[in-house]
C-alpha cells in the first residue's frame, strides 16, 4: 500500500492500523452491524447516540466506578489541620461539632485524592441509588466542561 493511501485510510500509524485490522476482522467474520470510531462492534442503540452523549455516558461510568472504589475503602484520616479563627470556623460551618466533623470528612477525602462528588454531608453518594442518578448525570456532563 502506498504511503498516500495508508494516510488516506488512517493506517499510517500503529493505532490506525490496529483499528483497520479490527474493522476488517469484523467485516470478514460477516458482521454487518454498527462499528465505533475505534473499530469495535457497538449496539444499534449506542450507534444512535451522539458523540457528546457517548462522552457523557463514559464520564458517568468512570465517575461511578471511582465512587464505588472509594466507598469500599476505609475512611481516610485527615492530616492535622491549621487552627482556624472563630470567623473562618463559622464561615466554613466548623463552629459546631457536627459541622467540624463534616468539614474534616470532606477534607480527608480530598487530601487522600478523591476528586468525585460528595453529598451535603461530605460523604460519597451511592452511585447505584436511583435517587442520585439525575444529579450524577448532570455532574458527569459538567465534568466534561472542565477537562
Amino acid at each position: 500500500m502506498s504511503p498516500e493511501k495508508a494516510r488516506l485510510l488512517g493506517v499510517d500509524t500503529p493505532e490506525g492500523a490496529a483499528r483497520f485490522e479490527r474493522l476488517a476482522a469484523l467485516r470478514d467474520s460477516g458482521y454487518t452491524g454498527p462499528v465505533d470510531q475505534d473499530g469495535y462492534a457497538i449496539s444499534e442503540t449506542e450507534a444512535r447516540r451522539s458523540p457528546q452523549e457517548r462522552r457523557e455516558a463514559a464520564a458517568l461510568d468512570a465517575m461511578k466506578t471511582q465512587m464505588r472504589e472509594w466507598r469500599n475503602r476505609p475512611a481516610p484520616v485527615p492530616q492535622p489541620a491549621r487552627p482556624m479563627n472563630p470567623q473562618l470556623a463559622k464561615a466554613l460551618g466548623c463552629d459546631t461539632p457536627e459541622g467540624l466533623a463534616k468539614f474534616e470528612r470532606g477534607r480527608a477525602l480530598r487530601e487522600a485524592g478523591y476528586d468525585g462528588p460528595l453529598d451535603s454531608n461530605n460523604n460519597i453518594p451511592d452511585p447505584d441509588s436511583p435517587a442520585e442518578q439525575k444529579s450524577l448525570d448532570m455532574l458527569a456532563a459538567l465534568s466534561l466542561t472542565h477537562s
